[in-house]
């Protein structure tokens, strides 16, 4: 399946407020938003990309712009390229591409069969297996609940581990059914769903990695700058809004400030935007999108 970036058009506009600006696409994926950032921007503008994954390398590649640069990397090293007030703008794009989806080998997907692998890049070591078959029960229950937000995260993890001291679970398909003999309610969502997104989060150290980048984006915008993040779970977009809103009332606990100067935000977050009503009819996997800008004051 063709991955059709959400919020396209809210997110690229949102972004680019200066043509001749210095952006980072965060999340390169399959390029979507990457090149429509680079139709907006003027001659003197420039934009770095971030990506771990093999098939977004191979789609940077195919970008041919002297503005344009592709690092195989995590977005949480984007502190390693840029100095302090350097970008006009961020954008971060906490979902998973569809090709990294819709191929077996990759392991994301419980809907077909394939290794549980679920890496965004060979770099990282942690695999889904390892996790399925040597975390503690406590800590498949944890992952599940707090990642996926599971009601049956016990149950779950008991059968776990129940199952792999009799064969190691090694495929998609091997845990999906193990779930489905549990969660057996017919609901619109697959009752894999959350688990899965739960063991890619683990797996990917999703959250702490875009924590990570928020404390390096805030030093690298500049004044004016924007930080766009679309994130897909309730979790991350959490993480975005109380880590600004908490920005704006830091001081120095042991240096006296002028009231005035306590007082002054930072950075200004704005409300959740979704996805208009069009954009779920052609694009299923927006229904769960939200999207936050960031503005350095």
């Amino acid at each position: 399946m063709k991955h059709v970036p959400v919020l396209f058009n809210k997110a690229v506009e949102s972004l680019v407020q200066n043509a001749d600006g210095n952006y980072v696409d965060c999340t390169f994926g399959q390029g979507g938003h990457s090149k429509e950032i680079l139709r907006t921007l003027s001659s003197k503008g420039n934009l770095n990309a971030f990506d771990l994954d093999e098939l977004a390398e191979v789609e940077a590649k195919k970008i041919k712009n002297p503005n344009f640069s592709f690092h195989k990397t995590n977005f949480k090293n984007i502190g390693d390229y840029f100095n302090d007030d350097e970008l006009d703008g961020i954008l971060i794009d906490c979902g998973v591409s569809s090709p990294q989806i819709d191929e077996p080998s990759r392991g994301f997907s419980f809907m077909r069969d394939g290794p549980l692998d679920m890496r965004f890049g060979k770099q990282v070591k942690l695999s889904c297996e390892s996790i399925i078959n040597n975390y503690a029960y406590k800590d498949l229950v944890r992952i599940f609940k707090e990642y996926g937000e599971e009601t049956e995260s016990k149950r779950i993890a008991r059968e776990i581990v129940a199952k792999r001291e009799q064969d190691r679970i090694i495929s998609t398909k091997q845990l999906s059914n193990l779930i489905e003999n549990i969660k057996k309610i017919k609901t619109k969502k697959n009752p894999s769903t959350k688990v899965f997104q739960a063991l890619r989060m683990e797996v990917n150290q999703e959250l702490d990695n875009l924590k990570i980048c928020l404390s390096r984006a805030k030093r690298l915008l500049k004044k004016n700058g924007r930080l766009v993040v679309i994130s897909f779970h309730s979790l991350e977009d959490r993480i975005v809004k109380n880590y600004f809103k908490t920005e704006e009332r830091l001081h120095e606990k042991d240096i006296p400030l002028l009231s005035e100067q306590v007082q002054k935000k930072k950075f200004l977050v704005s409300s959740v935007i979704t996805p208009e009503e069009s954009e779920l009819v052609s694009n299923v996997r927006a229904r769960s999108a939200k999207m936050r800008v960031v503005t350095k004051l």
